[in-house]
């Protein structure tokens, strides 16, 4: 059982706050035209790709003071609604500041971790191999998350393939998943299978294939962001993840 403080929450949410920041650079990359852009905010980042992307949110954010009248300002200039993605452990201050400024309480999302060590080096499983096609896997992981391939779907799946601390990995015309490596700690995240696929094991394959690689790696801690509840939640159990604990969107709309 690992013990979670303000130390490790902090460690987490940098890393996201890093991907936040990687992510844009990666948009760009990918669509010149694009207006992506981030805006430091105290310890976190304000992402934005366009209006629909779930990556358009502050990460990161609650352990060092910043304007949320800046970062107002940079979403409602882009006609987005600004989220933020607050852990238990942000200042008490901002939660009181959000609720008096018309935020709304959204969804929540348990933050996992397991420790890692050489003994989570495992022989490779010849079904799961490194996507090499972009366009094949962000297909893939377009109709795994949203049920059918749509364009919003595969753009975000584009642009998390091209993040360049990741790997990307995939089950052929059924799953696929990513992981993301910043100062020893492996960020599992991507984890998607298509409906005709599902109940197959295939996410608990990606799950132990992942650990390899991060012990390999040299990796001394995992994590993963998933659903309360959720299956996803009870494979990553299964294999040694515990819940460090749960962050709460809070939202407050364009208009």
């Amino acid at each position: 059982m690992i013990h979670v403080n303000l130390a490790l929450a902090q460690r987490l949410e940098r890393a996201s706050a890093a991907l936040g920041h990687d992510a844009v650079q990666a948009h760009r990359g990918l669509f010149p035209h694009s207006e992506a852009v981030a805006l430091e905010c105290g310890s976190g980042v304000a992402v934005f790709l366009n209006e629909e992307s779930p990556l358009t949110q502050i990460r990161g954010a609650g352990y060092a003071e910043f304007s949320l009248d800046e970062v107002e300002e940079f979403f409602a200039s882009r006609m987005a609604p600004v989220t933020l993605t607050l852990t238990p452990f942000a200042h008490p201050a901002l939660f009181t500041n959000l609720t008096h400024r018309g935020y709304d309480f959204g969804t929540f999302e348990n933050t996992l971790i397991r420790a890692i060590t050489a003994a989570d080096i495992t022989e490779e499983d010849p079904a799961i191999l490194p996507a090499s096609d972009p366009k094949e896997w962000s297909e893939l992981m377009s109709e795994a998350f949203f049920g059918v391939a749509t364009n919003m779907g595969r753009d975000l799946a584009q642009t998390l393939f091209a993040l360049p601390t990741s790997t990307n990995l995939i089950v052929p015309s059924a799953a696929g998943a990513q992981l993301d490596i910043r100062d020893a700690l492996a960020i599992f995240q991507c984890d998607g299978t298509i409906q005709p696929a599902r109940g197959h094991g295939l996410q608990n394959k990606l799950i132990r294939h992942r650990l390899s690689l991060a012990a390999q790696a040299g990796c001394d801690l995992a994590t993963a962001d998933v659903t309360p509840g959720s299956q996803s939640q009870r494979n990553y159990e299964r294999h040694g993840f515990q819940v460090a604990y749960t962050k709460v969107t809070m939202l407050k709309p364009a208009f």
